[in-house]
């Protein structure tokens, strides 16, 4: 096992951990019910001076107001080639497929890239960028996207903020672990099976955390909410998507193609909640 597979392997333990430990989280907080008259206001705004604050094991009614910090998060692609039309961009994709280096193609304005893989750390990205040119000739390029930091101040009963901060971080968790099972998929470290596993679980955290913000919300939650409720809305789409694939080399390409543009939404929604 490389460097890079080992440094993978040990993020995705640590992210079932934490996979575990938001579901435990979200199945306590499913436990209370929701005083239907109880106020469901919850506002965000930018703060000067945040102080992060764990999230509550316990679900509270008491109105509180607690200000977080969500972190910046910067992604690493290994780009093969941009083009200005997208069957180019296809037919790129497809020939490094029959080279055993799955691509996802990613529309960027009227622009097609051609990513080969992506990463959490720019020193991983540059492990596989030395070997690619080294083993196989293929030229390629860093790509890089930063996810903003956001300091915000959640006001409302304790355990809708709870849920609120919840939301934020296991959808960034969502579009990482799809990220890094692709990767795992490459290097052989997980098979198709293991692989629609991660899925599956994935898909069980998202739902039980989007019942339990419908029941502490009603049906007109505040605009952060309904913000992540559309993400977790999308994910339908993607897990539809990612069910069609039958193959290792065609579930990889989309689970690059799935992490990225989740990881696409989460910094339009910081960028808007900054502004």
């Amino acid at each position: 096992m490389g460097r890079v597979e080992q440094r993978l392997y040990r993020q995705q333990m640590a992210r079932r951990r934490l996979g575990r430990m938001v579901v435990l989280m979200l199945l306590i907080f499913a436990a209370g019910a929701l005083t239907r008259n109880a106020a469901s206001h919850l506002t965000a705004e930018t703060i000067a001076q945040p102080t992060a604050t764990p999230i509550a094991a316990a679900y509270d009614q008491t109105v509180v107001s607690r200000e977080i910090t969500l972190a910046a998060e910067t992604w690493y692609a290994i780009q093969t080639g941009v083009f200005s039309n997208e069957d180019a961009a296809r037919e790129k994709a497809e020939l490094l497929s029959d080279r055993g280096a799955p691509g996802a193609v990613v529309e960027d304005g009227e622009k097609w890239r051609v990513f080969i893989a992506c990463y959490g750390t720019e020193t991983d990205a540059a492990s596989v960028r030395q070997r690619l040119g080294e083993n196989q000739r293929i030229e390629t390029y860093l790509h890089r996207w930063t996810c903003p930091e956001l300091q915000l101040r959640l006001k409302g009963m304790a355990g809708q903020v709870d849920v609120a901060e919840a939301g934020f971080t296991l959808l960034l968790q969502a579009a990482r672990t799809l990220r890094d099972t692709a990767s795992l998929l490459d290097a052989g470290e997980l098979t198709l099976t293991e692989a629609r596993e991660q899925i599956t679980a994935l898909d069980g955290q998202l739902t039980l955390w989007r019942q339990t913000a419908q029941e502490r919300f009603g049906r007109n939650p505040p605009s952060p909410i309904k913000e992540l409720l559309a993400l977790s809305d999308a994910w339908a789409q993607i897990r539809g998507n990612l069910e069609n694939q039958d193959s290792k080399t065609a579930l990889s390409a989309q689970l690059k193609l799935e992490g990225i543009g989740l990881f696409g939404r989460m910094i339009a929604l910081r960028q808007g909640m900054g502004a």
